[in-house]
């Protein structure tokens, strides 16, 4: 045999493992039936086993990754699906998050920066230097009258 022989021989081979489709590249894509609202790759129910089962089937019979997931939405409708298409409708699901995360952080910087920008300056006294020290002698004359008449 010649060494182009072998090649193509060896890429023929190689092309048909990566083309194999696995029954967890299958179920990473799917949520279980049984109603428990987990993903088919972490559900370990009587449910999830013949889905599994199902899977190998479909697999066993030439079919791809695609083509098993499009039947199980053909059947049970997107919510079979373990995380929304990045398409259509369901692409809201994918953008609000980050959406939502960009405007909180607009409004937040926005409201720091109004707050540091509105700092109180120091308000003016109320008295002049002059009239609180003239409370200032009334409030100890005060008190020393009021302990001399303690200590009557």
């Amino acid at each position: 045999m010649t060494q182009s022989k072998i090649l193509l021989i060896l890429l023929i081979f190689a092309g048909g493992l990566w083309g194999n489709v696995t029954v967890g590249q299958v179920e990473k894509e799917l949520m279980c039936t049984c109603g428990c609202t987990m993903a088919l790759y972490t559900c370990e129910c009587g449910t999830s086993e013949k889905m599994r089962a199902d899977i190998q089937g479909m697999i066993d019979r030439g079919m791809d990754k695609d083509a098993i997931v499009t039947y199980y939405v053909d059947k049970y409708g997107e919510k079979i699906r373990s995380a929304p298409t990045k398409s259509g409708f369901n692409l809201v699901a994918w953008v609000t998050p980050f959406l939502a995360l960009l405007v909180v952080g607009i409004a937040l910087y926005r409201l720091l920066k109004r707050w540091s920008s509105h700092r109180e300056e120091r308000p003016e006294p109320l008295f002049t230097p002059e009239v609180q020290s003239q409370y200032v002698k009334q409030l100890d004359k005060e008190l020393q009258e009021f302990e001399e008449g303690e200590n009557l």
